[in-house]
């Protein structure tokens, strides 16, 4: 994923209390495993992404394995990237030849991966297995699709103490999180954390994330006069999120005129479009491609001719 303010936030965002972070992303307690800090990997850059000043590369070890050494490498994204695979295996390759927990010789980290999807579902995990020739490749992926999870359920469990307040930054992603009655709960729990610098990054946070949901306005009125002045860094983000969400809001409406403006002058060419053309214009979301099939219309011969040899 380009490197960009969401996903710059939500490295932020993991890091308020990264081992509460890494216990929910991993689904375990947090005496499972010993947090040793996150790896700088300038040195070895995300397969199709920049160089990064400093990478989410968790170091843990297992307390079950006498303190085994993992590194856990961490990706967000906005949406699901269906290359991931392979880009997690090329950099966990890397990882794997070029940082060693330890000088002895044959030291070598255990490797795993974890995937954050923003928004929809990925599937970043494969297992190519060819039993008869004796190969298996398979890249099992702790991943986390927001959009499938529940707000109320991450609610209840910070609520009860299963889970940090540190992960309140999360809930506008989650199914339900747009719920005003449940925003209050939000409000509760924030309002519970005695620092007010990490109070303040709870709702700047909440809000760049917000933006990227339909819960948007919502969550700016409930946290209306909400302090985020303690964290200039998140206040960036909350201003590049109303220009990137003004941005989009521009972009929709012009792809929309231009879908019905495709089916308003088709009808007058070809008589009113079926159910097939229609679920096929009402999909595109490209607003150069809509332009081209409207400068086609009175060339094209049929519906089908229009939208097959644009």
């Amino acid at each position: 994923m380009p490197e960009n303010h969401y996903d710059q936030a939500s490295r932020f965002a993991a890091r308020l209390d990264a081992a509460a972070f890494l216990a929910w992303l991993l689904n375990l307690p947090t005496a499972a495993f010993g947090f040793r800090g996150w790896l700088d990997t300038r040195g070895v850059p995300f397969p199709g992404a920049p160089d990064r000043t400093s990478d989410t590369v968790a170091h843990l070890t297992r307390a079950d394995e006498a303190g085994v050494p993992w590194l856990v490498a961490i990706e967000f994204q906005m949406k699901p990237d269906p290359e991931m695979f392979g880009r997690l295996l090329g950099y966990l390759s890397e990882l794997w030849m070029e940082r060693k927990p330890d000088v002895e010789r044959g030291s070598r980290f255990h490797l795993g991966a974890a995937v954050v999807n923003l928004t929809g579902n990925g599937l970043a995990s494969r297992a190519m297995n060819w039993p008869a020739a004796g190969l298996l490749t398979q890249l099992a992926v702790a991943e986390r699709n927001l959009a499938s999870e529940s707000a109320a359920d991450l609610l209840a469990g910070i609520e009860s103490g299963r889970w940090s307040r540190a992960l309140l930054p999360w809930a506008p992603l989650m199914a339900g999180g747009d719920q005003p009655d449940l925003i209050d709960r939000w409000k509760a729990l924030a309002e519970a954390e005695p620092n007010t610098r990490r109070k303040s990054e709870f709702g700047g946070l909440a809000l760049v994330f917000a933006e990227k949901t339909n819960g948007r306005d919502t969550w700016q009125r409930k946290l209306e006069g909400w302090n985020v002045e303690e964290s200039a860094l998140v206040n960036s983000w909350i201003a590049r999120g109303k220009e990137i969400g003004k941005e989009i809001g521009k972009e929709i409406g012009s792809v929309e005129e231009a879908r019905r403006t495709v089916l308003r002058l088709g009808a007058k060419r070809f008589g009113g479009a079926t159910p097939t053309v229609g679920m096929a214009i009402q999909t595109m979301s490209d607003h150069g491609r809509l332009e081209r099939i409207i400068d086609r219309i009175f060339d094209a011969a049929s519906w089908d001719d229009l939208l097959t040899t644009e």
